[in-house]
């Protein structure tokens, strides 16, 4: 049995995420539960007579905050005792709240403790998407939601505290798209599969060769969802926010991002992309254009200095520099399929 914390914003679809695996892993015959620790505590105001709303909960005094949260955590634990035949537990959490312009902790150290989890896990999602969903929910209003830019400090700082406790418990952290494939997901669960960060130049082939961009995703994705766990940069779309015409469909409070609020969105594409290289075993390179790509290039050489292998396929003309941060480079997609599965079966 496995228990693994989950953390993510509000909005950020962390307990629909868990519970679409959850559904799919009865299919495979695997045993997920899932444990929304918000709906647990709103239970324990409520055996305690504590009055509260959903607008004002987190106005309650601090330290009866505190008591709550950790009556909460002993029912979740319970909870675990009374169903050992589980696969995984899988305990949804906020890491930290963004409440009225201050930051509320979610969980304490002993919280963490107490649990005794086997790892940790960040869900994410594009930030106009949280903006949506947290503009749709009733337990904020006007006053107390978080605008895009707060709302992406808040992403950073649940990110950022839930890698901080995965390193002071030595134990893994995975950042994880709210759009990853779920069978895919469950294999990094439930497999072996060695994990990939798939890299390619998505601004240029998206321009200018969107068939190969549909290929990518398409048939190319798949075969390698056959035998690695892949991270997808696209499972992530905030750098579309940037360009300078935005869909009209967008949340008025994201249609009106200020230039700084775009520089973060930037920041934090480049940061998440990282974290997806860090977590992996490989990288997997399709250079399938002759224009320069700065954060393909960017990625390889992060995950050169950082020891990971890169697999590549390039037809342009090799340059010594590129030959010697990439481990194999292939000058067609067929051979580095087959490189790819030889890689996987080490």
């Amino acid at each position: 049995m496995q228990k693994w914390i989950v953390t993510g914003v509000s909005g950020s679809g962390r307990i629909e995420l868990l519970k679409e695996l959850s559904r799919y892993a009865k299919k495979i015959k695997k045993n997920i539960i899932v444990h929304d620790v918000g709906n647990l505590f709103q239970l324990e105001c409520q055996r305690n007579r504590v009055g509260f709303s959903d607008q004002r909960i987190l106005d309650l005094d601090q330290s009866l905050l505190r008591t709550l949260r950790s009556a909460t955590i002993k029912e979740t634990r319970i909870r675990i005792i009374r169903n050992p035949v589980a696969d995984i537990h899988f305990i949804g959490i906020h890491a930290t709240f963004r409440w009225k312009h201050r930051l509320i902790p979610g969980i304490s150290y002993q919280d963490i403790r107490s649990i005794k989890p086997d790892g940790f896990l960040n869900v994410v999602d594009n930030i106009d998407r949280i903006v949506e969903a947290n503009r749709n929910n009733p337990k904020w209003n006007k006053d107390t939601l978080p605008d895009s830019r707060e709302t992406q400090e808040w992403m950073m700082e649940e990110e950022f505290i839930t890698e901080l406790a995965a390193e002071i418990f030595n134990k893994p952290m995975f950042l994880i798209a709210k759009q990853h494939q779920i069978p895919n997901l469950a294999d990094l669960f439930f497999t072996n599969k060695k994990k990939i960060y798939l890299s390619y130049p998505i601004t240029n082939i998206r321009d200018e060769h969107s068939e190969l961009l549909e290929q990518i995703q398409g048939t190319i994705l798949e075969d390698l969802e056959k035998d690695f766990v892949v991270f997808n940069p696209l499972t992530i779309k905030d750098m579309a926010l940037t360009y300078k015409s935005l869909p009209e469909s967008l949340p008025e409070s994201v249609n009106q991002l200020t230039p700084r609020e775009k520089e973060i969105i930037k920041a934090r594409t480049i940061e998440r992309d990282y974290q997806f290289i860090d977590q992996s075993d490989a990288v997997v390179v399709f250079y399938l254009t002759e224009k320069v790509s700065a954060g393909v290039i960017g990625e390889i050489y992060y995950a050169h200095r950082n020891q990971k292998p890169v697999f590549m396929v390039y037809t342009g003309a090799r340059s010594p520099f590129l030959e010697d941060a990439t481990t194999y480079i292939e000058n067609d997609i067929p051979a580095l399929m087959q490189r790819l599965k030889e890689f996987a079966k080490q």
